[in-house]
């Protein structure tokens, strides 16, 4: 029985009778290639489908835990075990030193290289100023005498105008004392021999050294000489540049030309200035630093130092805190679990495993910079944090002690990962919506092609 008439009415998808279609090489054509289309967007939209990436969502941190456990396994290149220390700083000005519990420390050999050994005093000297350069200007303020606090020069630094040169030769005096008016024209005239070059002074190695002769007026710079301990006039001191603090030797002998060049020569010959000096290793072992320690959860700094111990004292200023850090991670876990991240997230969550950082120079120290982010895995149930970082060399000042520094600050948010499930009928939708989009494209392509070859036939004359 067929259906009443009314309902055929509402067909959607009237056929057209075989009579009137016509079948083309074209339209084979585009359903070849609707075909083709189809299949491959197809099986990309099923791949998809079935390997649905991870997606993540940023909330604020969830973890309440007042502490935040840091672990690490650094090793010290060129430190004793017995001088290193642990400490912690942090945004709530908590300081610990000399941190030893959960701590472990294991001495490392130099692997049969030259044993290391403590700097000589000249060539802590050579070292720390070789690669020290002045500009012109600085040249002529260093170089010129202490006379007057009305000339042009600013007269501010003693200790720098003693650094700037292998030998300083000074003579402190006074504008009232008749001794110093006495003997100042033999001291200026000294004073031209020396600096022009005229007489060369040489060290203990047959090097020229750098040496100047300079004078300091005590009414004038009254302080430079109360801090110097100038007791005396006229008061004729050699200083020595050092590492540690300037040294000096008193003249007392005659105030006359040859005295003064026969106790400089006798003085610098002493001294090995430049002997080719380079930075080599101090201690004859590395150390390795296991452990970990629970700080607050706000900004901090985890450092590495050298520090003296009961029987020996080291000059702290030059000790070098190059390091290699085979792990350094955050959480309960100490890291292990960062193999069972997935493979985009296990690199971040210990970035800086297996990297050296060193120094070449004293006075310099690697300082790390590392933002954390919590990060909780939502299908698996696993928490890790997720650092990024960053590092550069710090220059400290002379007598500061280098620490090799981690600096960490705990972002306020954390990172969701959640499995990107797709549901089956958007899947559906998108099958559907490309079947119907490609044969309708191909179809509408079909029909250009027939109506451009039909009139292309009509304006030849061949239709019909």
């Amino acid at each position: 029985m067929a259906p009443p008439r009314w309902v055929q009415q509402l067909d959607a998808f009237r056929s057209v009778p075989t009579d009137l279609a016509e079948a083309s090489a074209s339209g084979a054509l585009m359903t070849f290639m609707a075909a083709i289309t189809c299949s491959i967007l197809f099986f990309c939209e099923m791949s998809a489908f079935l390997s649905s990436k991870p997606r993540t969502d940023v909330v604020l941190d969830s973890n309440q835990d007042a502490l935040l456990r840091i672990n690490f396994d650094v090793t010290m290149l060129d430190m004793a075990c017995d001088h290193v220390t642990v400490g912690v700083w942090d945004a709530f000005g908590t300081e610990r030193m000399n941190i030893n519990r959960d701590i472990q420390k294991q001495r490392i050999d130099h692997m049969g290289k030259s044993k290391g050994h403590p700097y000589s005093e000249e060539e802590l000297t050579e070292l720390e100023y070789s690669g020290k350069s002045f500009t012109p200007e600085e040249m002529k303020e260093l170089d010129s005498d202490w006379s007057s606090t009305s000339d042009h020069f600013k007269h501010d630094d003693f200790t720098s105008v003693v650094e700037a040169h292998d030998f300083t030769f000074v003579n402190f005096y006074a504008d009232w004392c008749p001794h110093c008016r006495a003997f100042g024209p033999t001291w200026v005239k000294f004073e031209e021999e020396v600096n022009s070059g005229q007489d060369e002074i040489k060290d203990a190695d047959g090097v020229k050294a750098n040496i100047r002769v300079l004078k300091i007026n005590c009414v004038d710079f009254q302080e430079t000489c109360q801090e110097q301990k100038v007791h005396a006039f006229p008061e004729i001191r050699l200083f020595r540049r050092s590492a540690g603090k300037d040294t000096f030797v008193s003249y007392d002998g005659k105030r006359e030309i040859g005295g003064l060049l026969e106790f400089a020569r006798r003085e610098i010959g002493k001294r090995h200035m430049h002997t080719g000096a380079h930075f080599h290793e101090i201690f004859s072992e590395s150390c390795r630093i296991q452990g970990h320690v629970e700080v607050a959860r706000v900004p901090g700094t985890v450092h590495f130092q050298a520090a003296h111990t009961t029987d020996k004292t080291l000059n702290l200023a030059f000790t070098n805190v190059s390091h290699r850090v085979d792990s350094f991670t955050f959480g309960e876990d100490g890291g292990r679990g960062a193999s069972f991240l997935p493979s985009e997230y296990q690199k971040h969550a210990n970035p800086i495993a297996g990297r050296t950082f060193t120094v070449d120079k004293f006075h310099q120290a690697p300082h790390h910079y590392i933002k954390v982010v919590h990060t909780r895995f939502e299908q698996s149930s696993i928490r890790s944090y997720q650092q990024t970082h960053q590092w550069s060399t710090r220059t400290v000042k002379r007598q500061t002690i280098p620490q090799a520094k981690f600096s960490y600050d705990l972002s306020p948010v954390e990172v969701v990962v959640r499995k990107g499930d797709r549901r089956w009928y958007s899947f559906l939708t998108s099958i559907l919506a490309i079947v119907g989009g490609a044969f309708s494209v191909m179809s509408m392509t079909a029909g250009v092609m027939n109506f451009a070859s039909t009139h292309l036939k009509a304006s030849l004359g061949k239709l019909g």
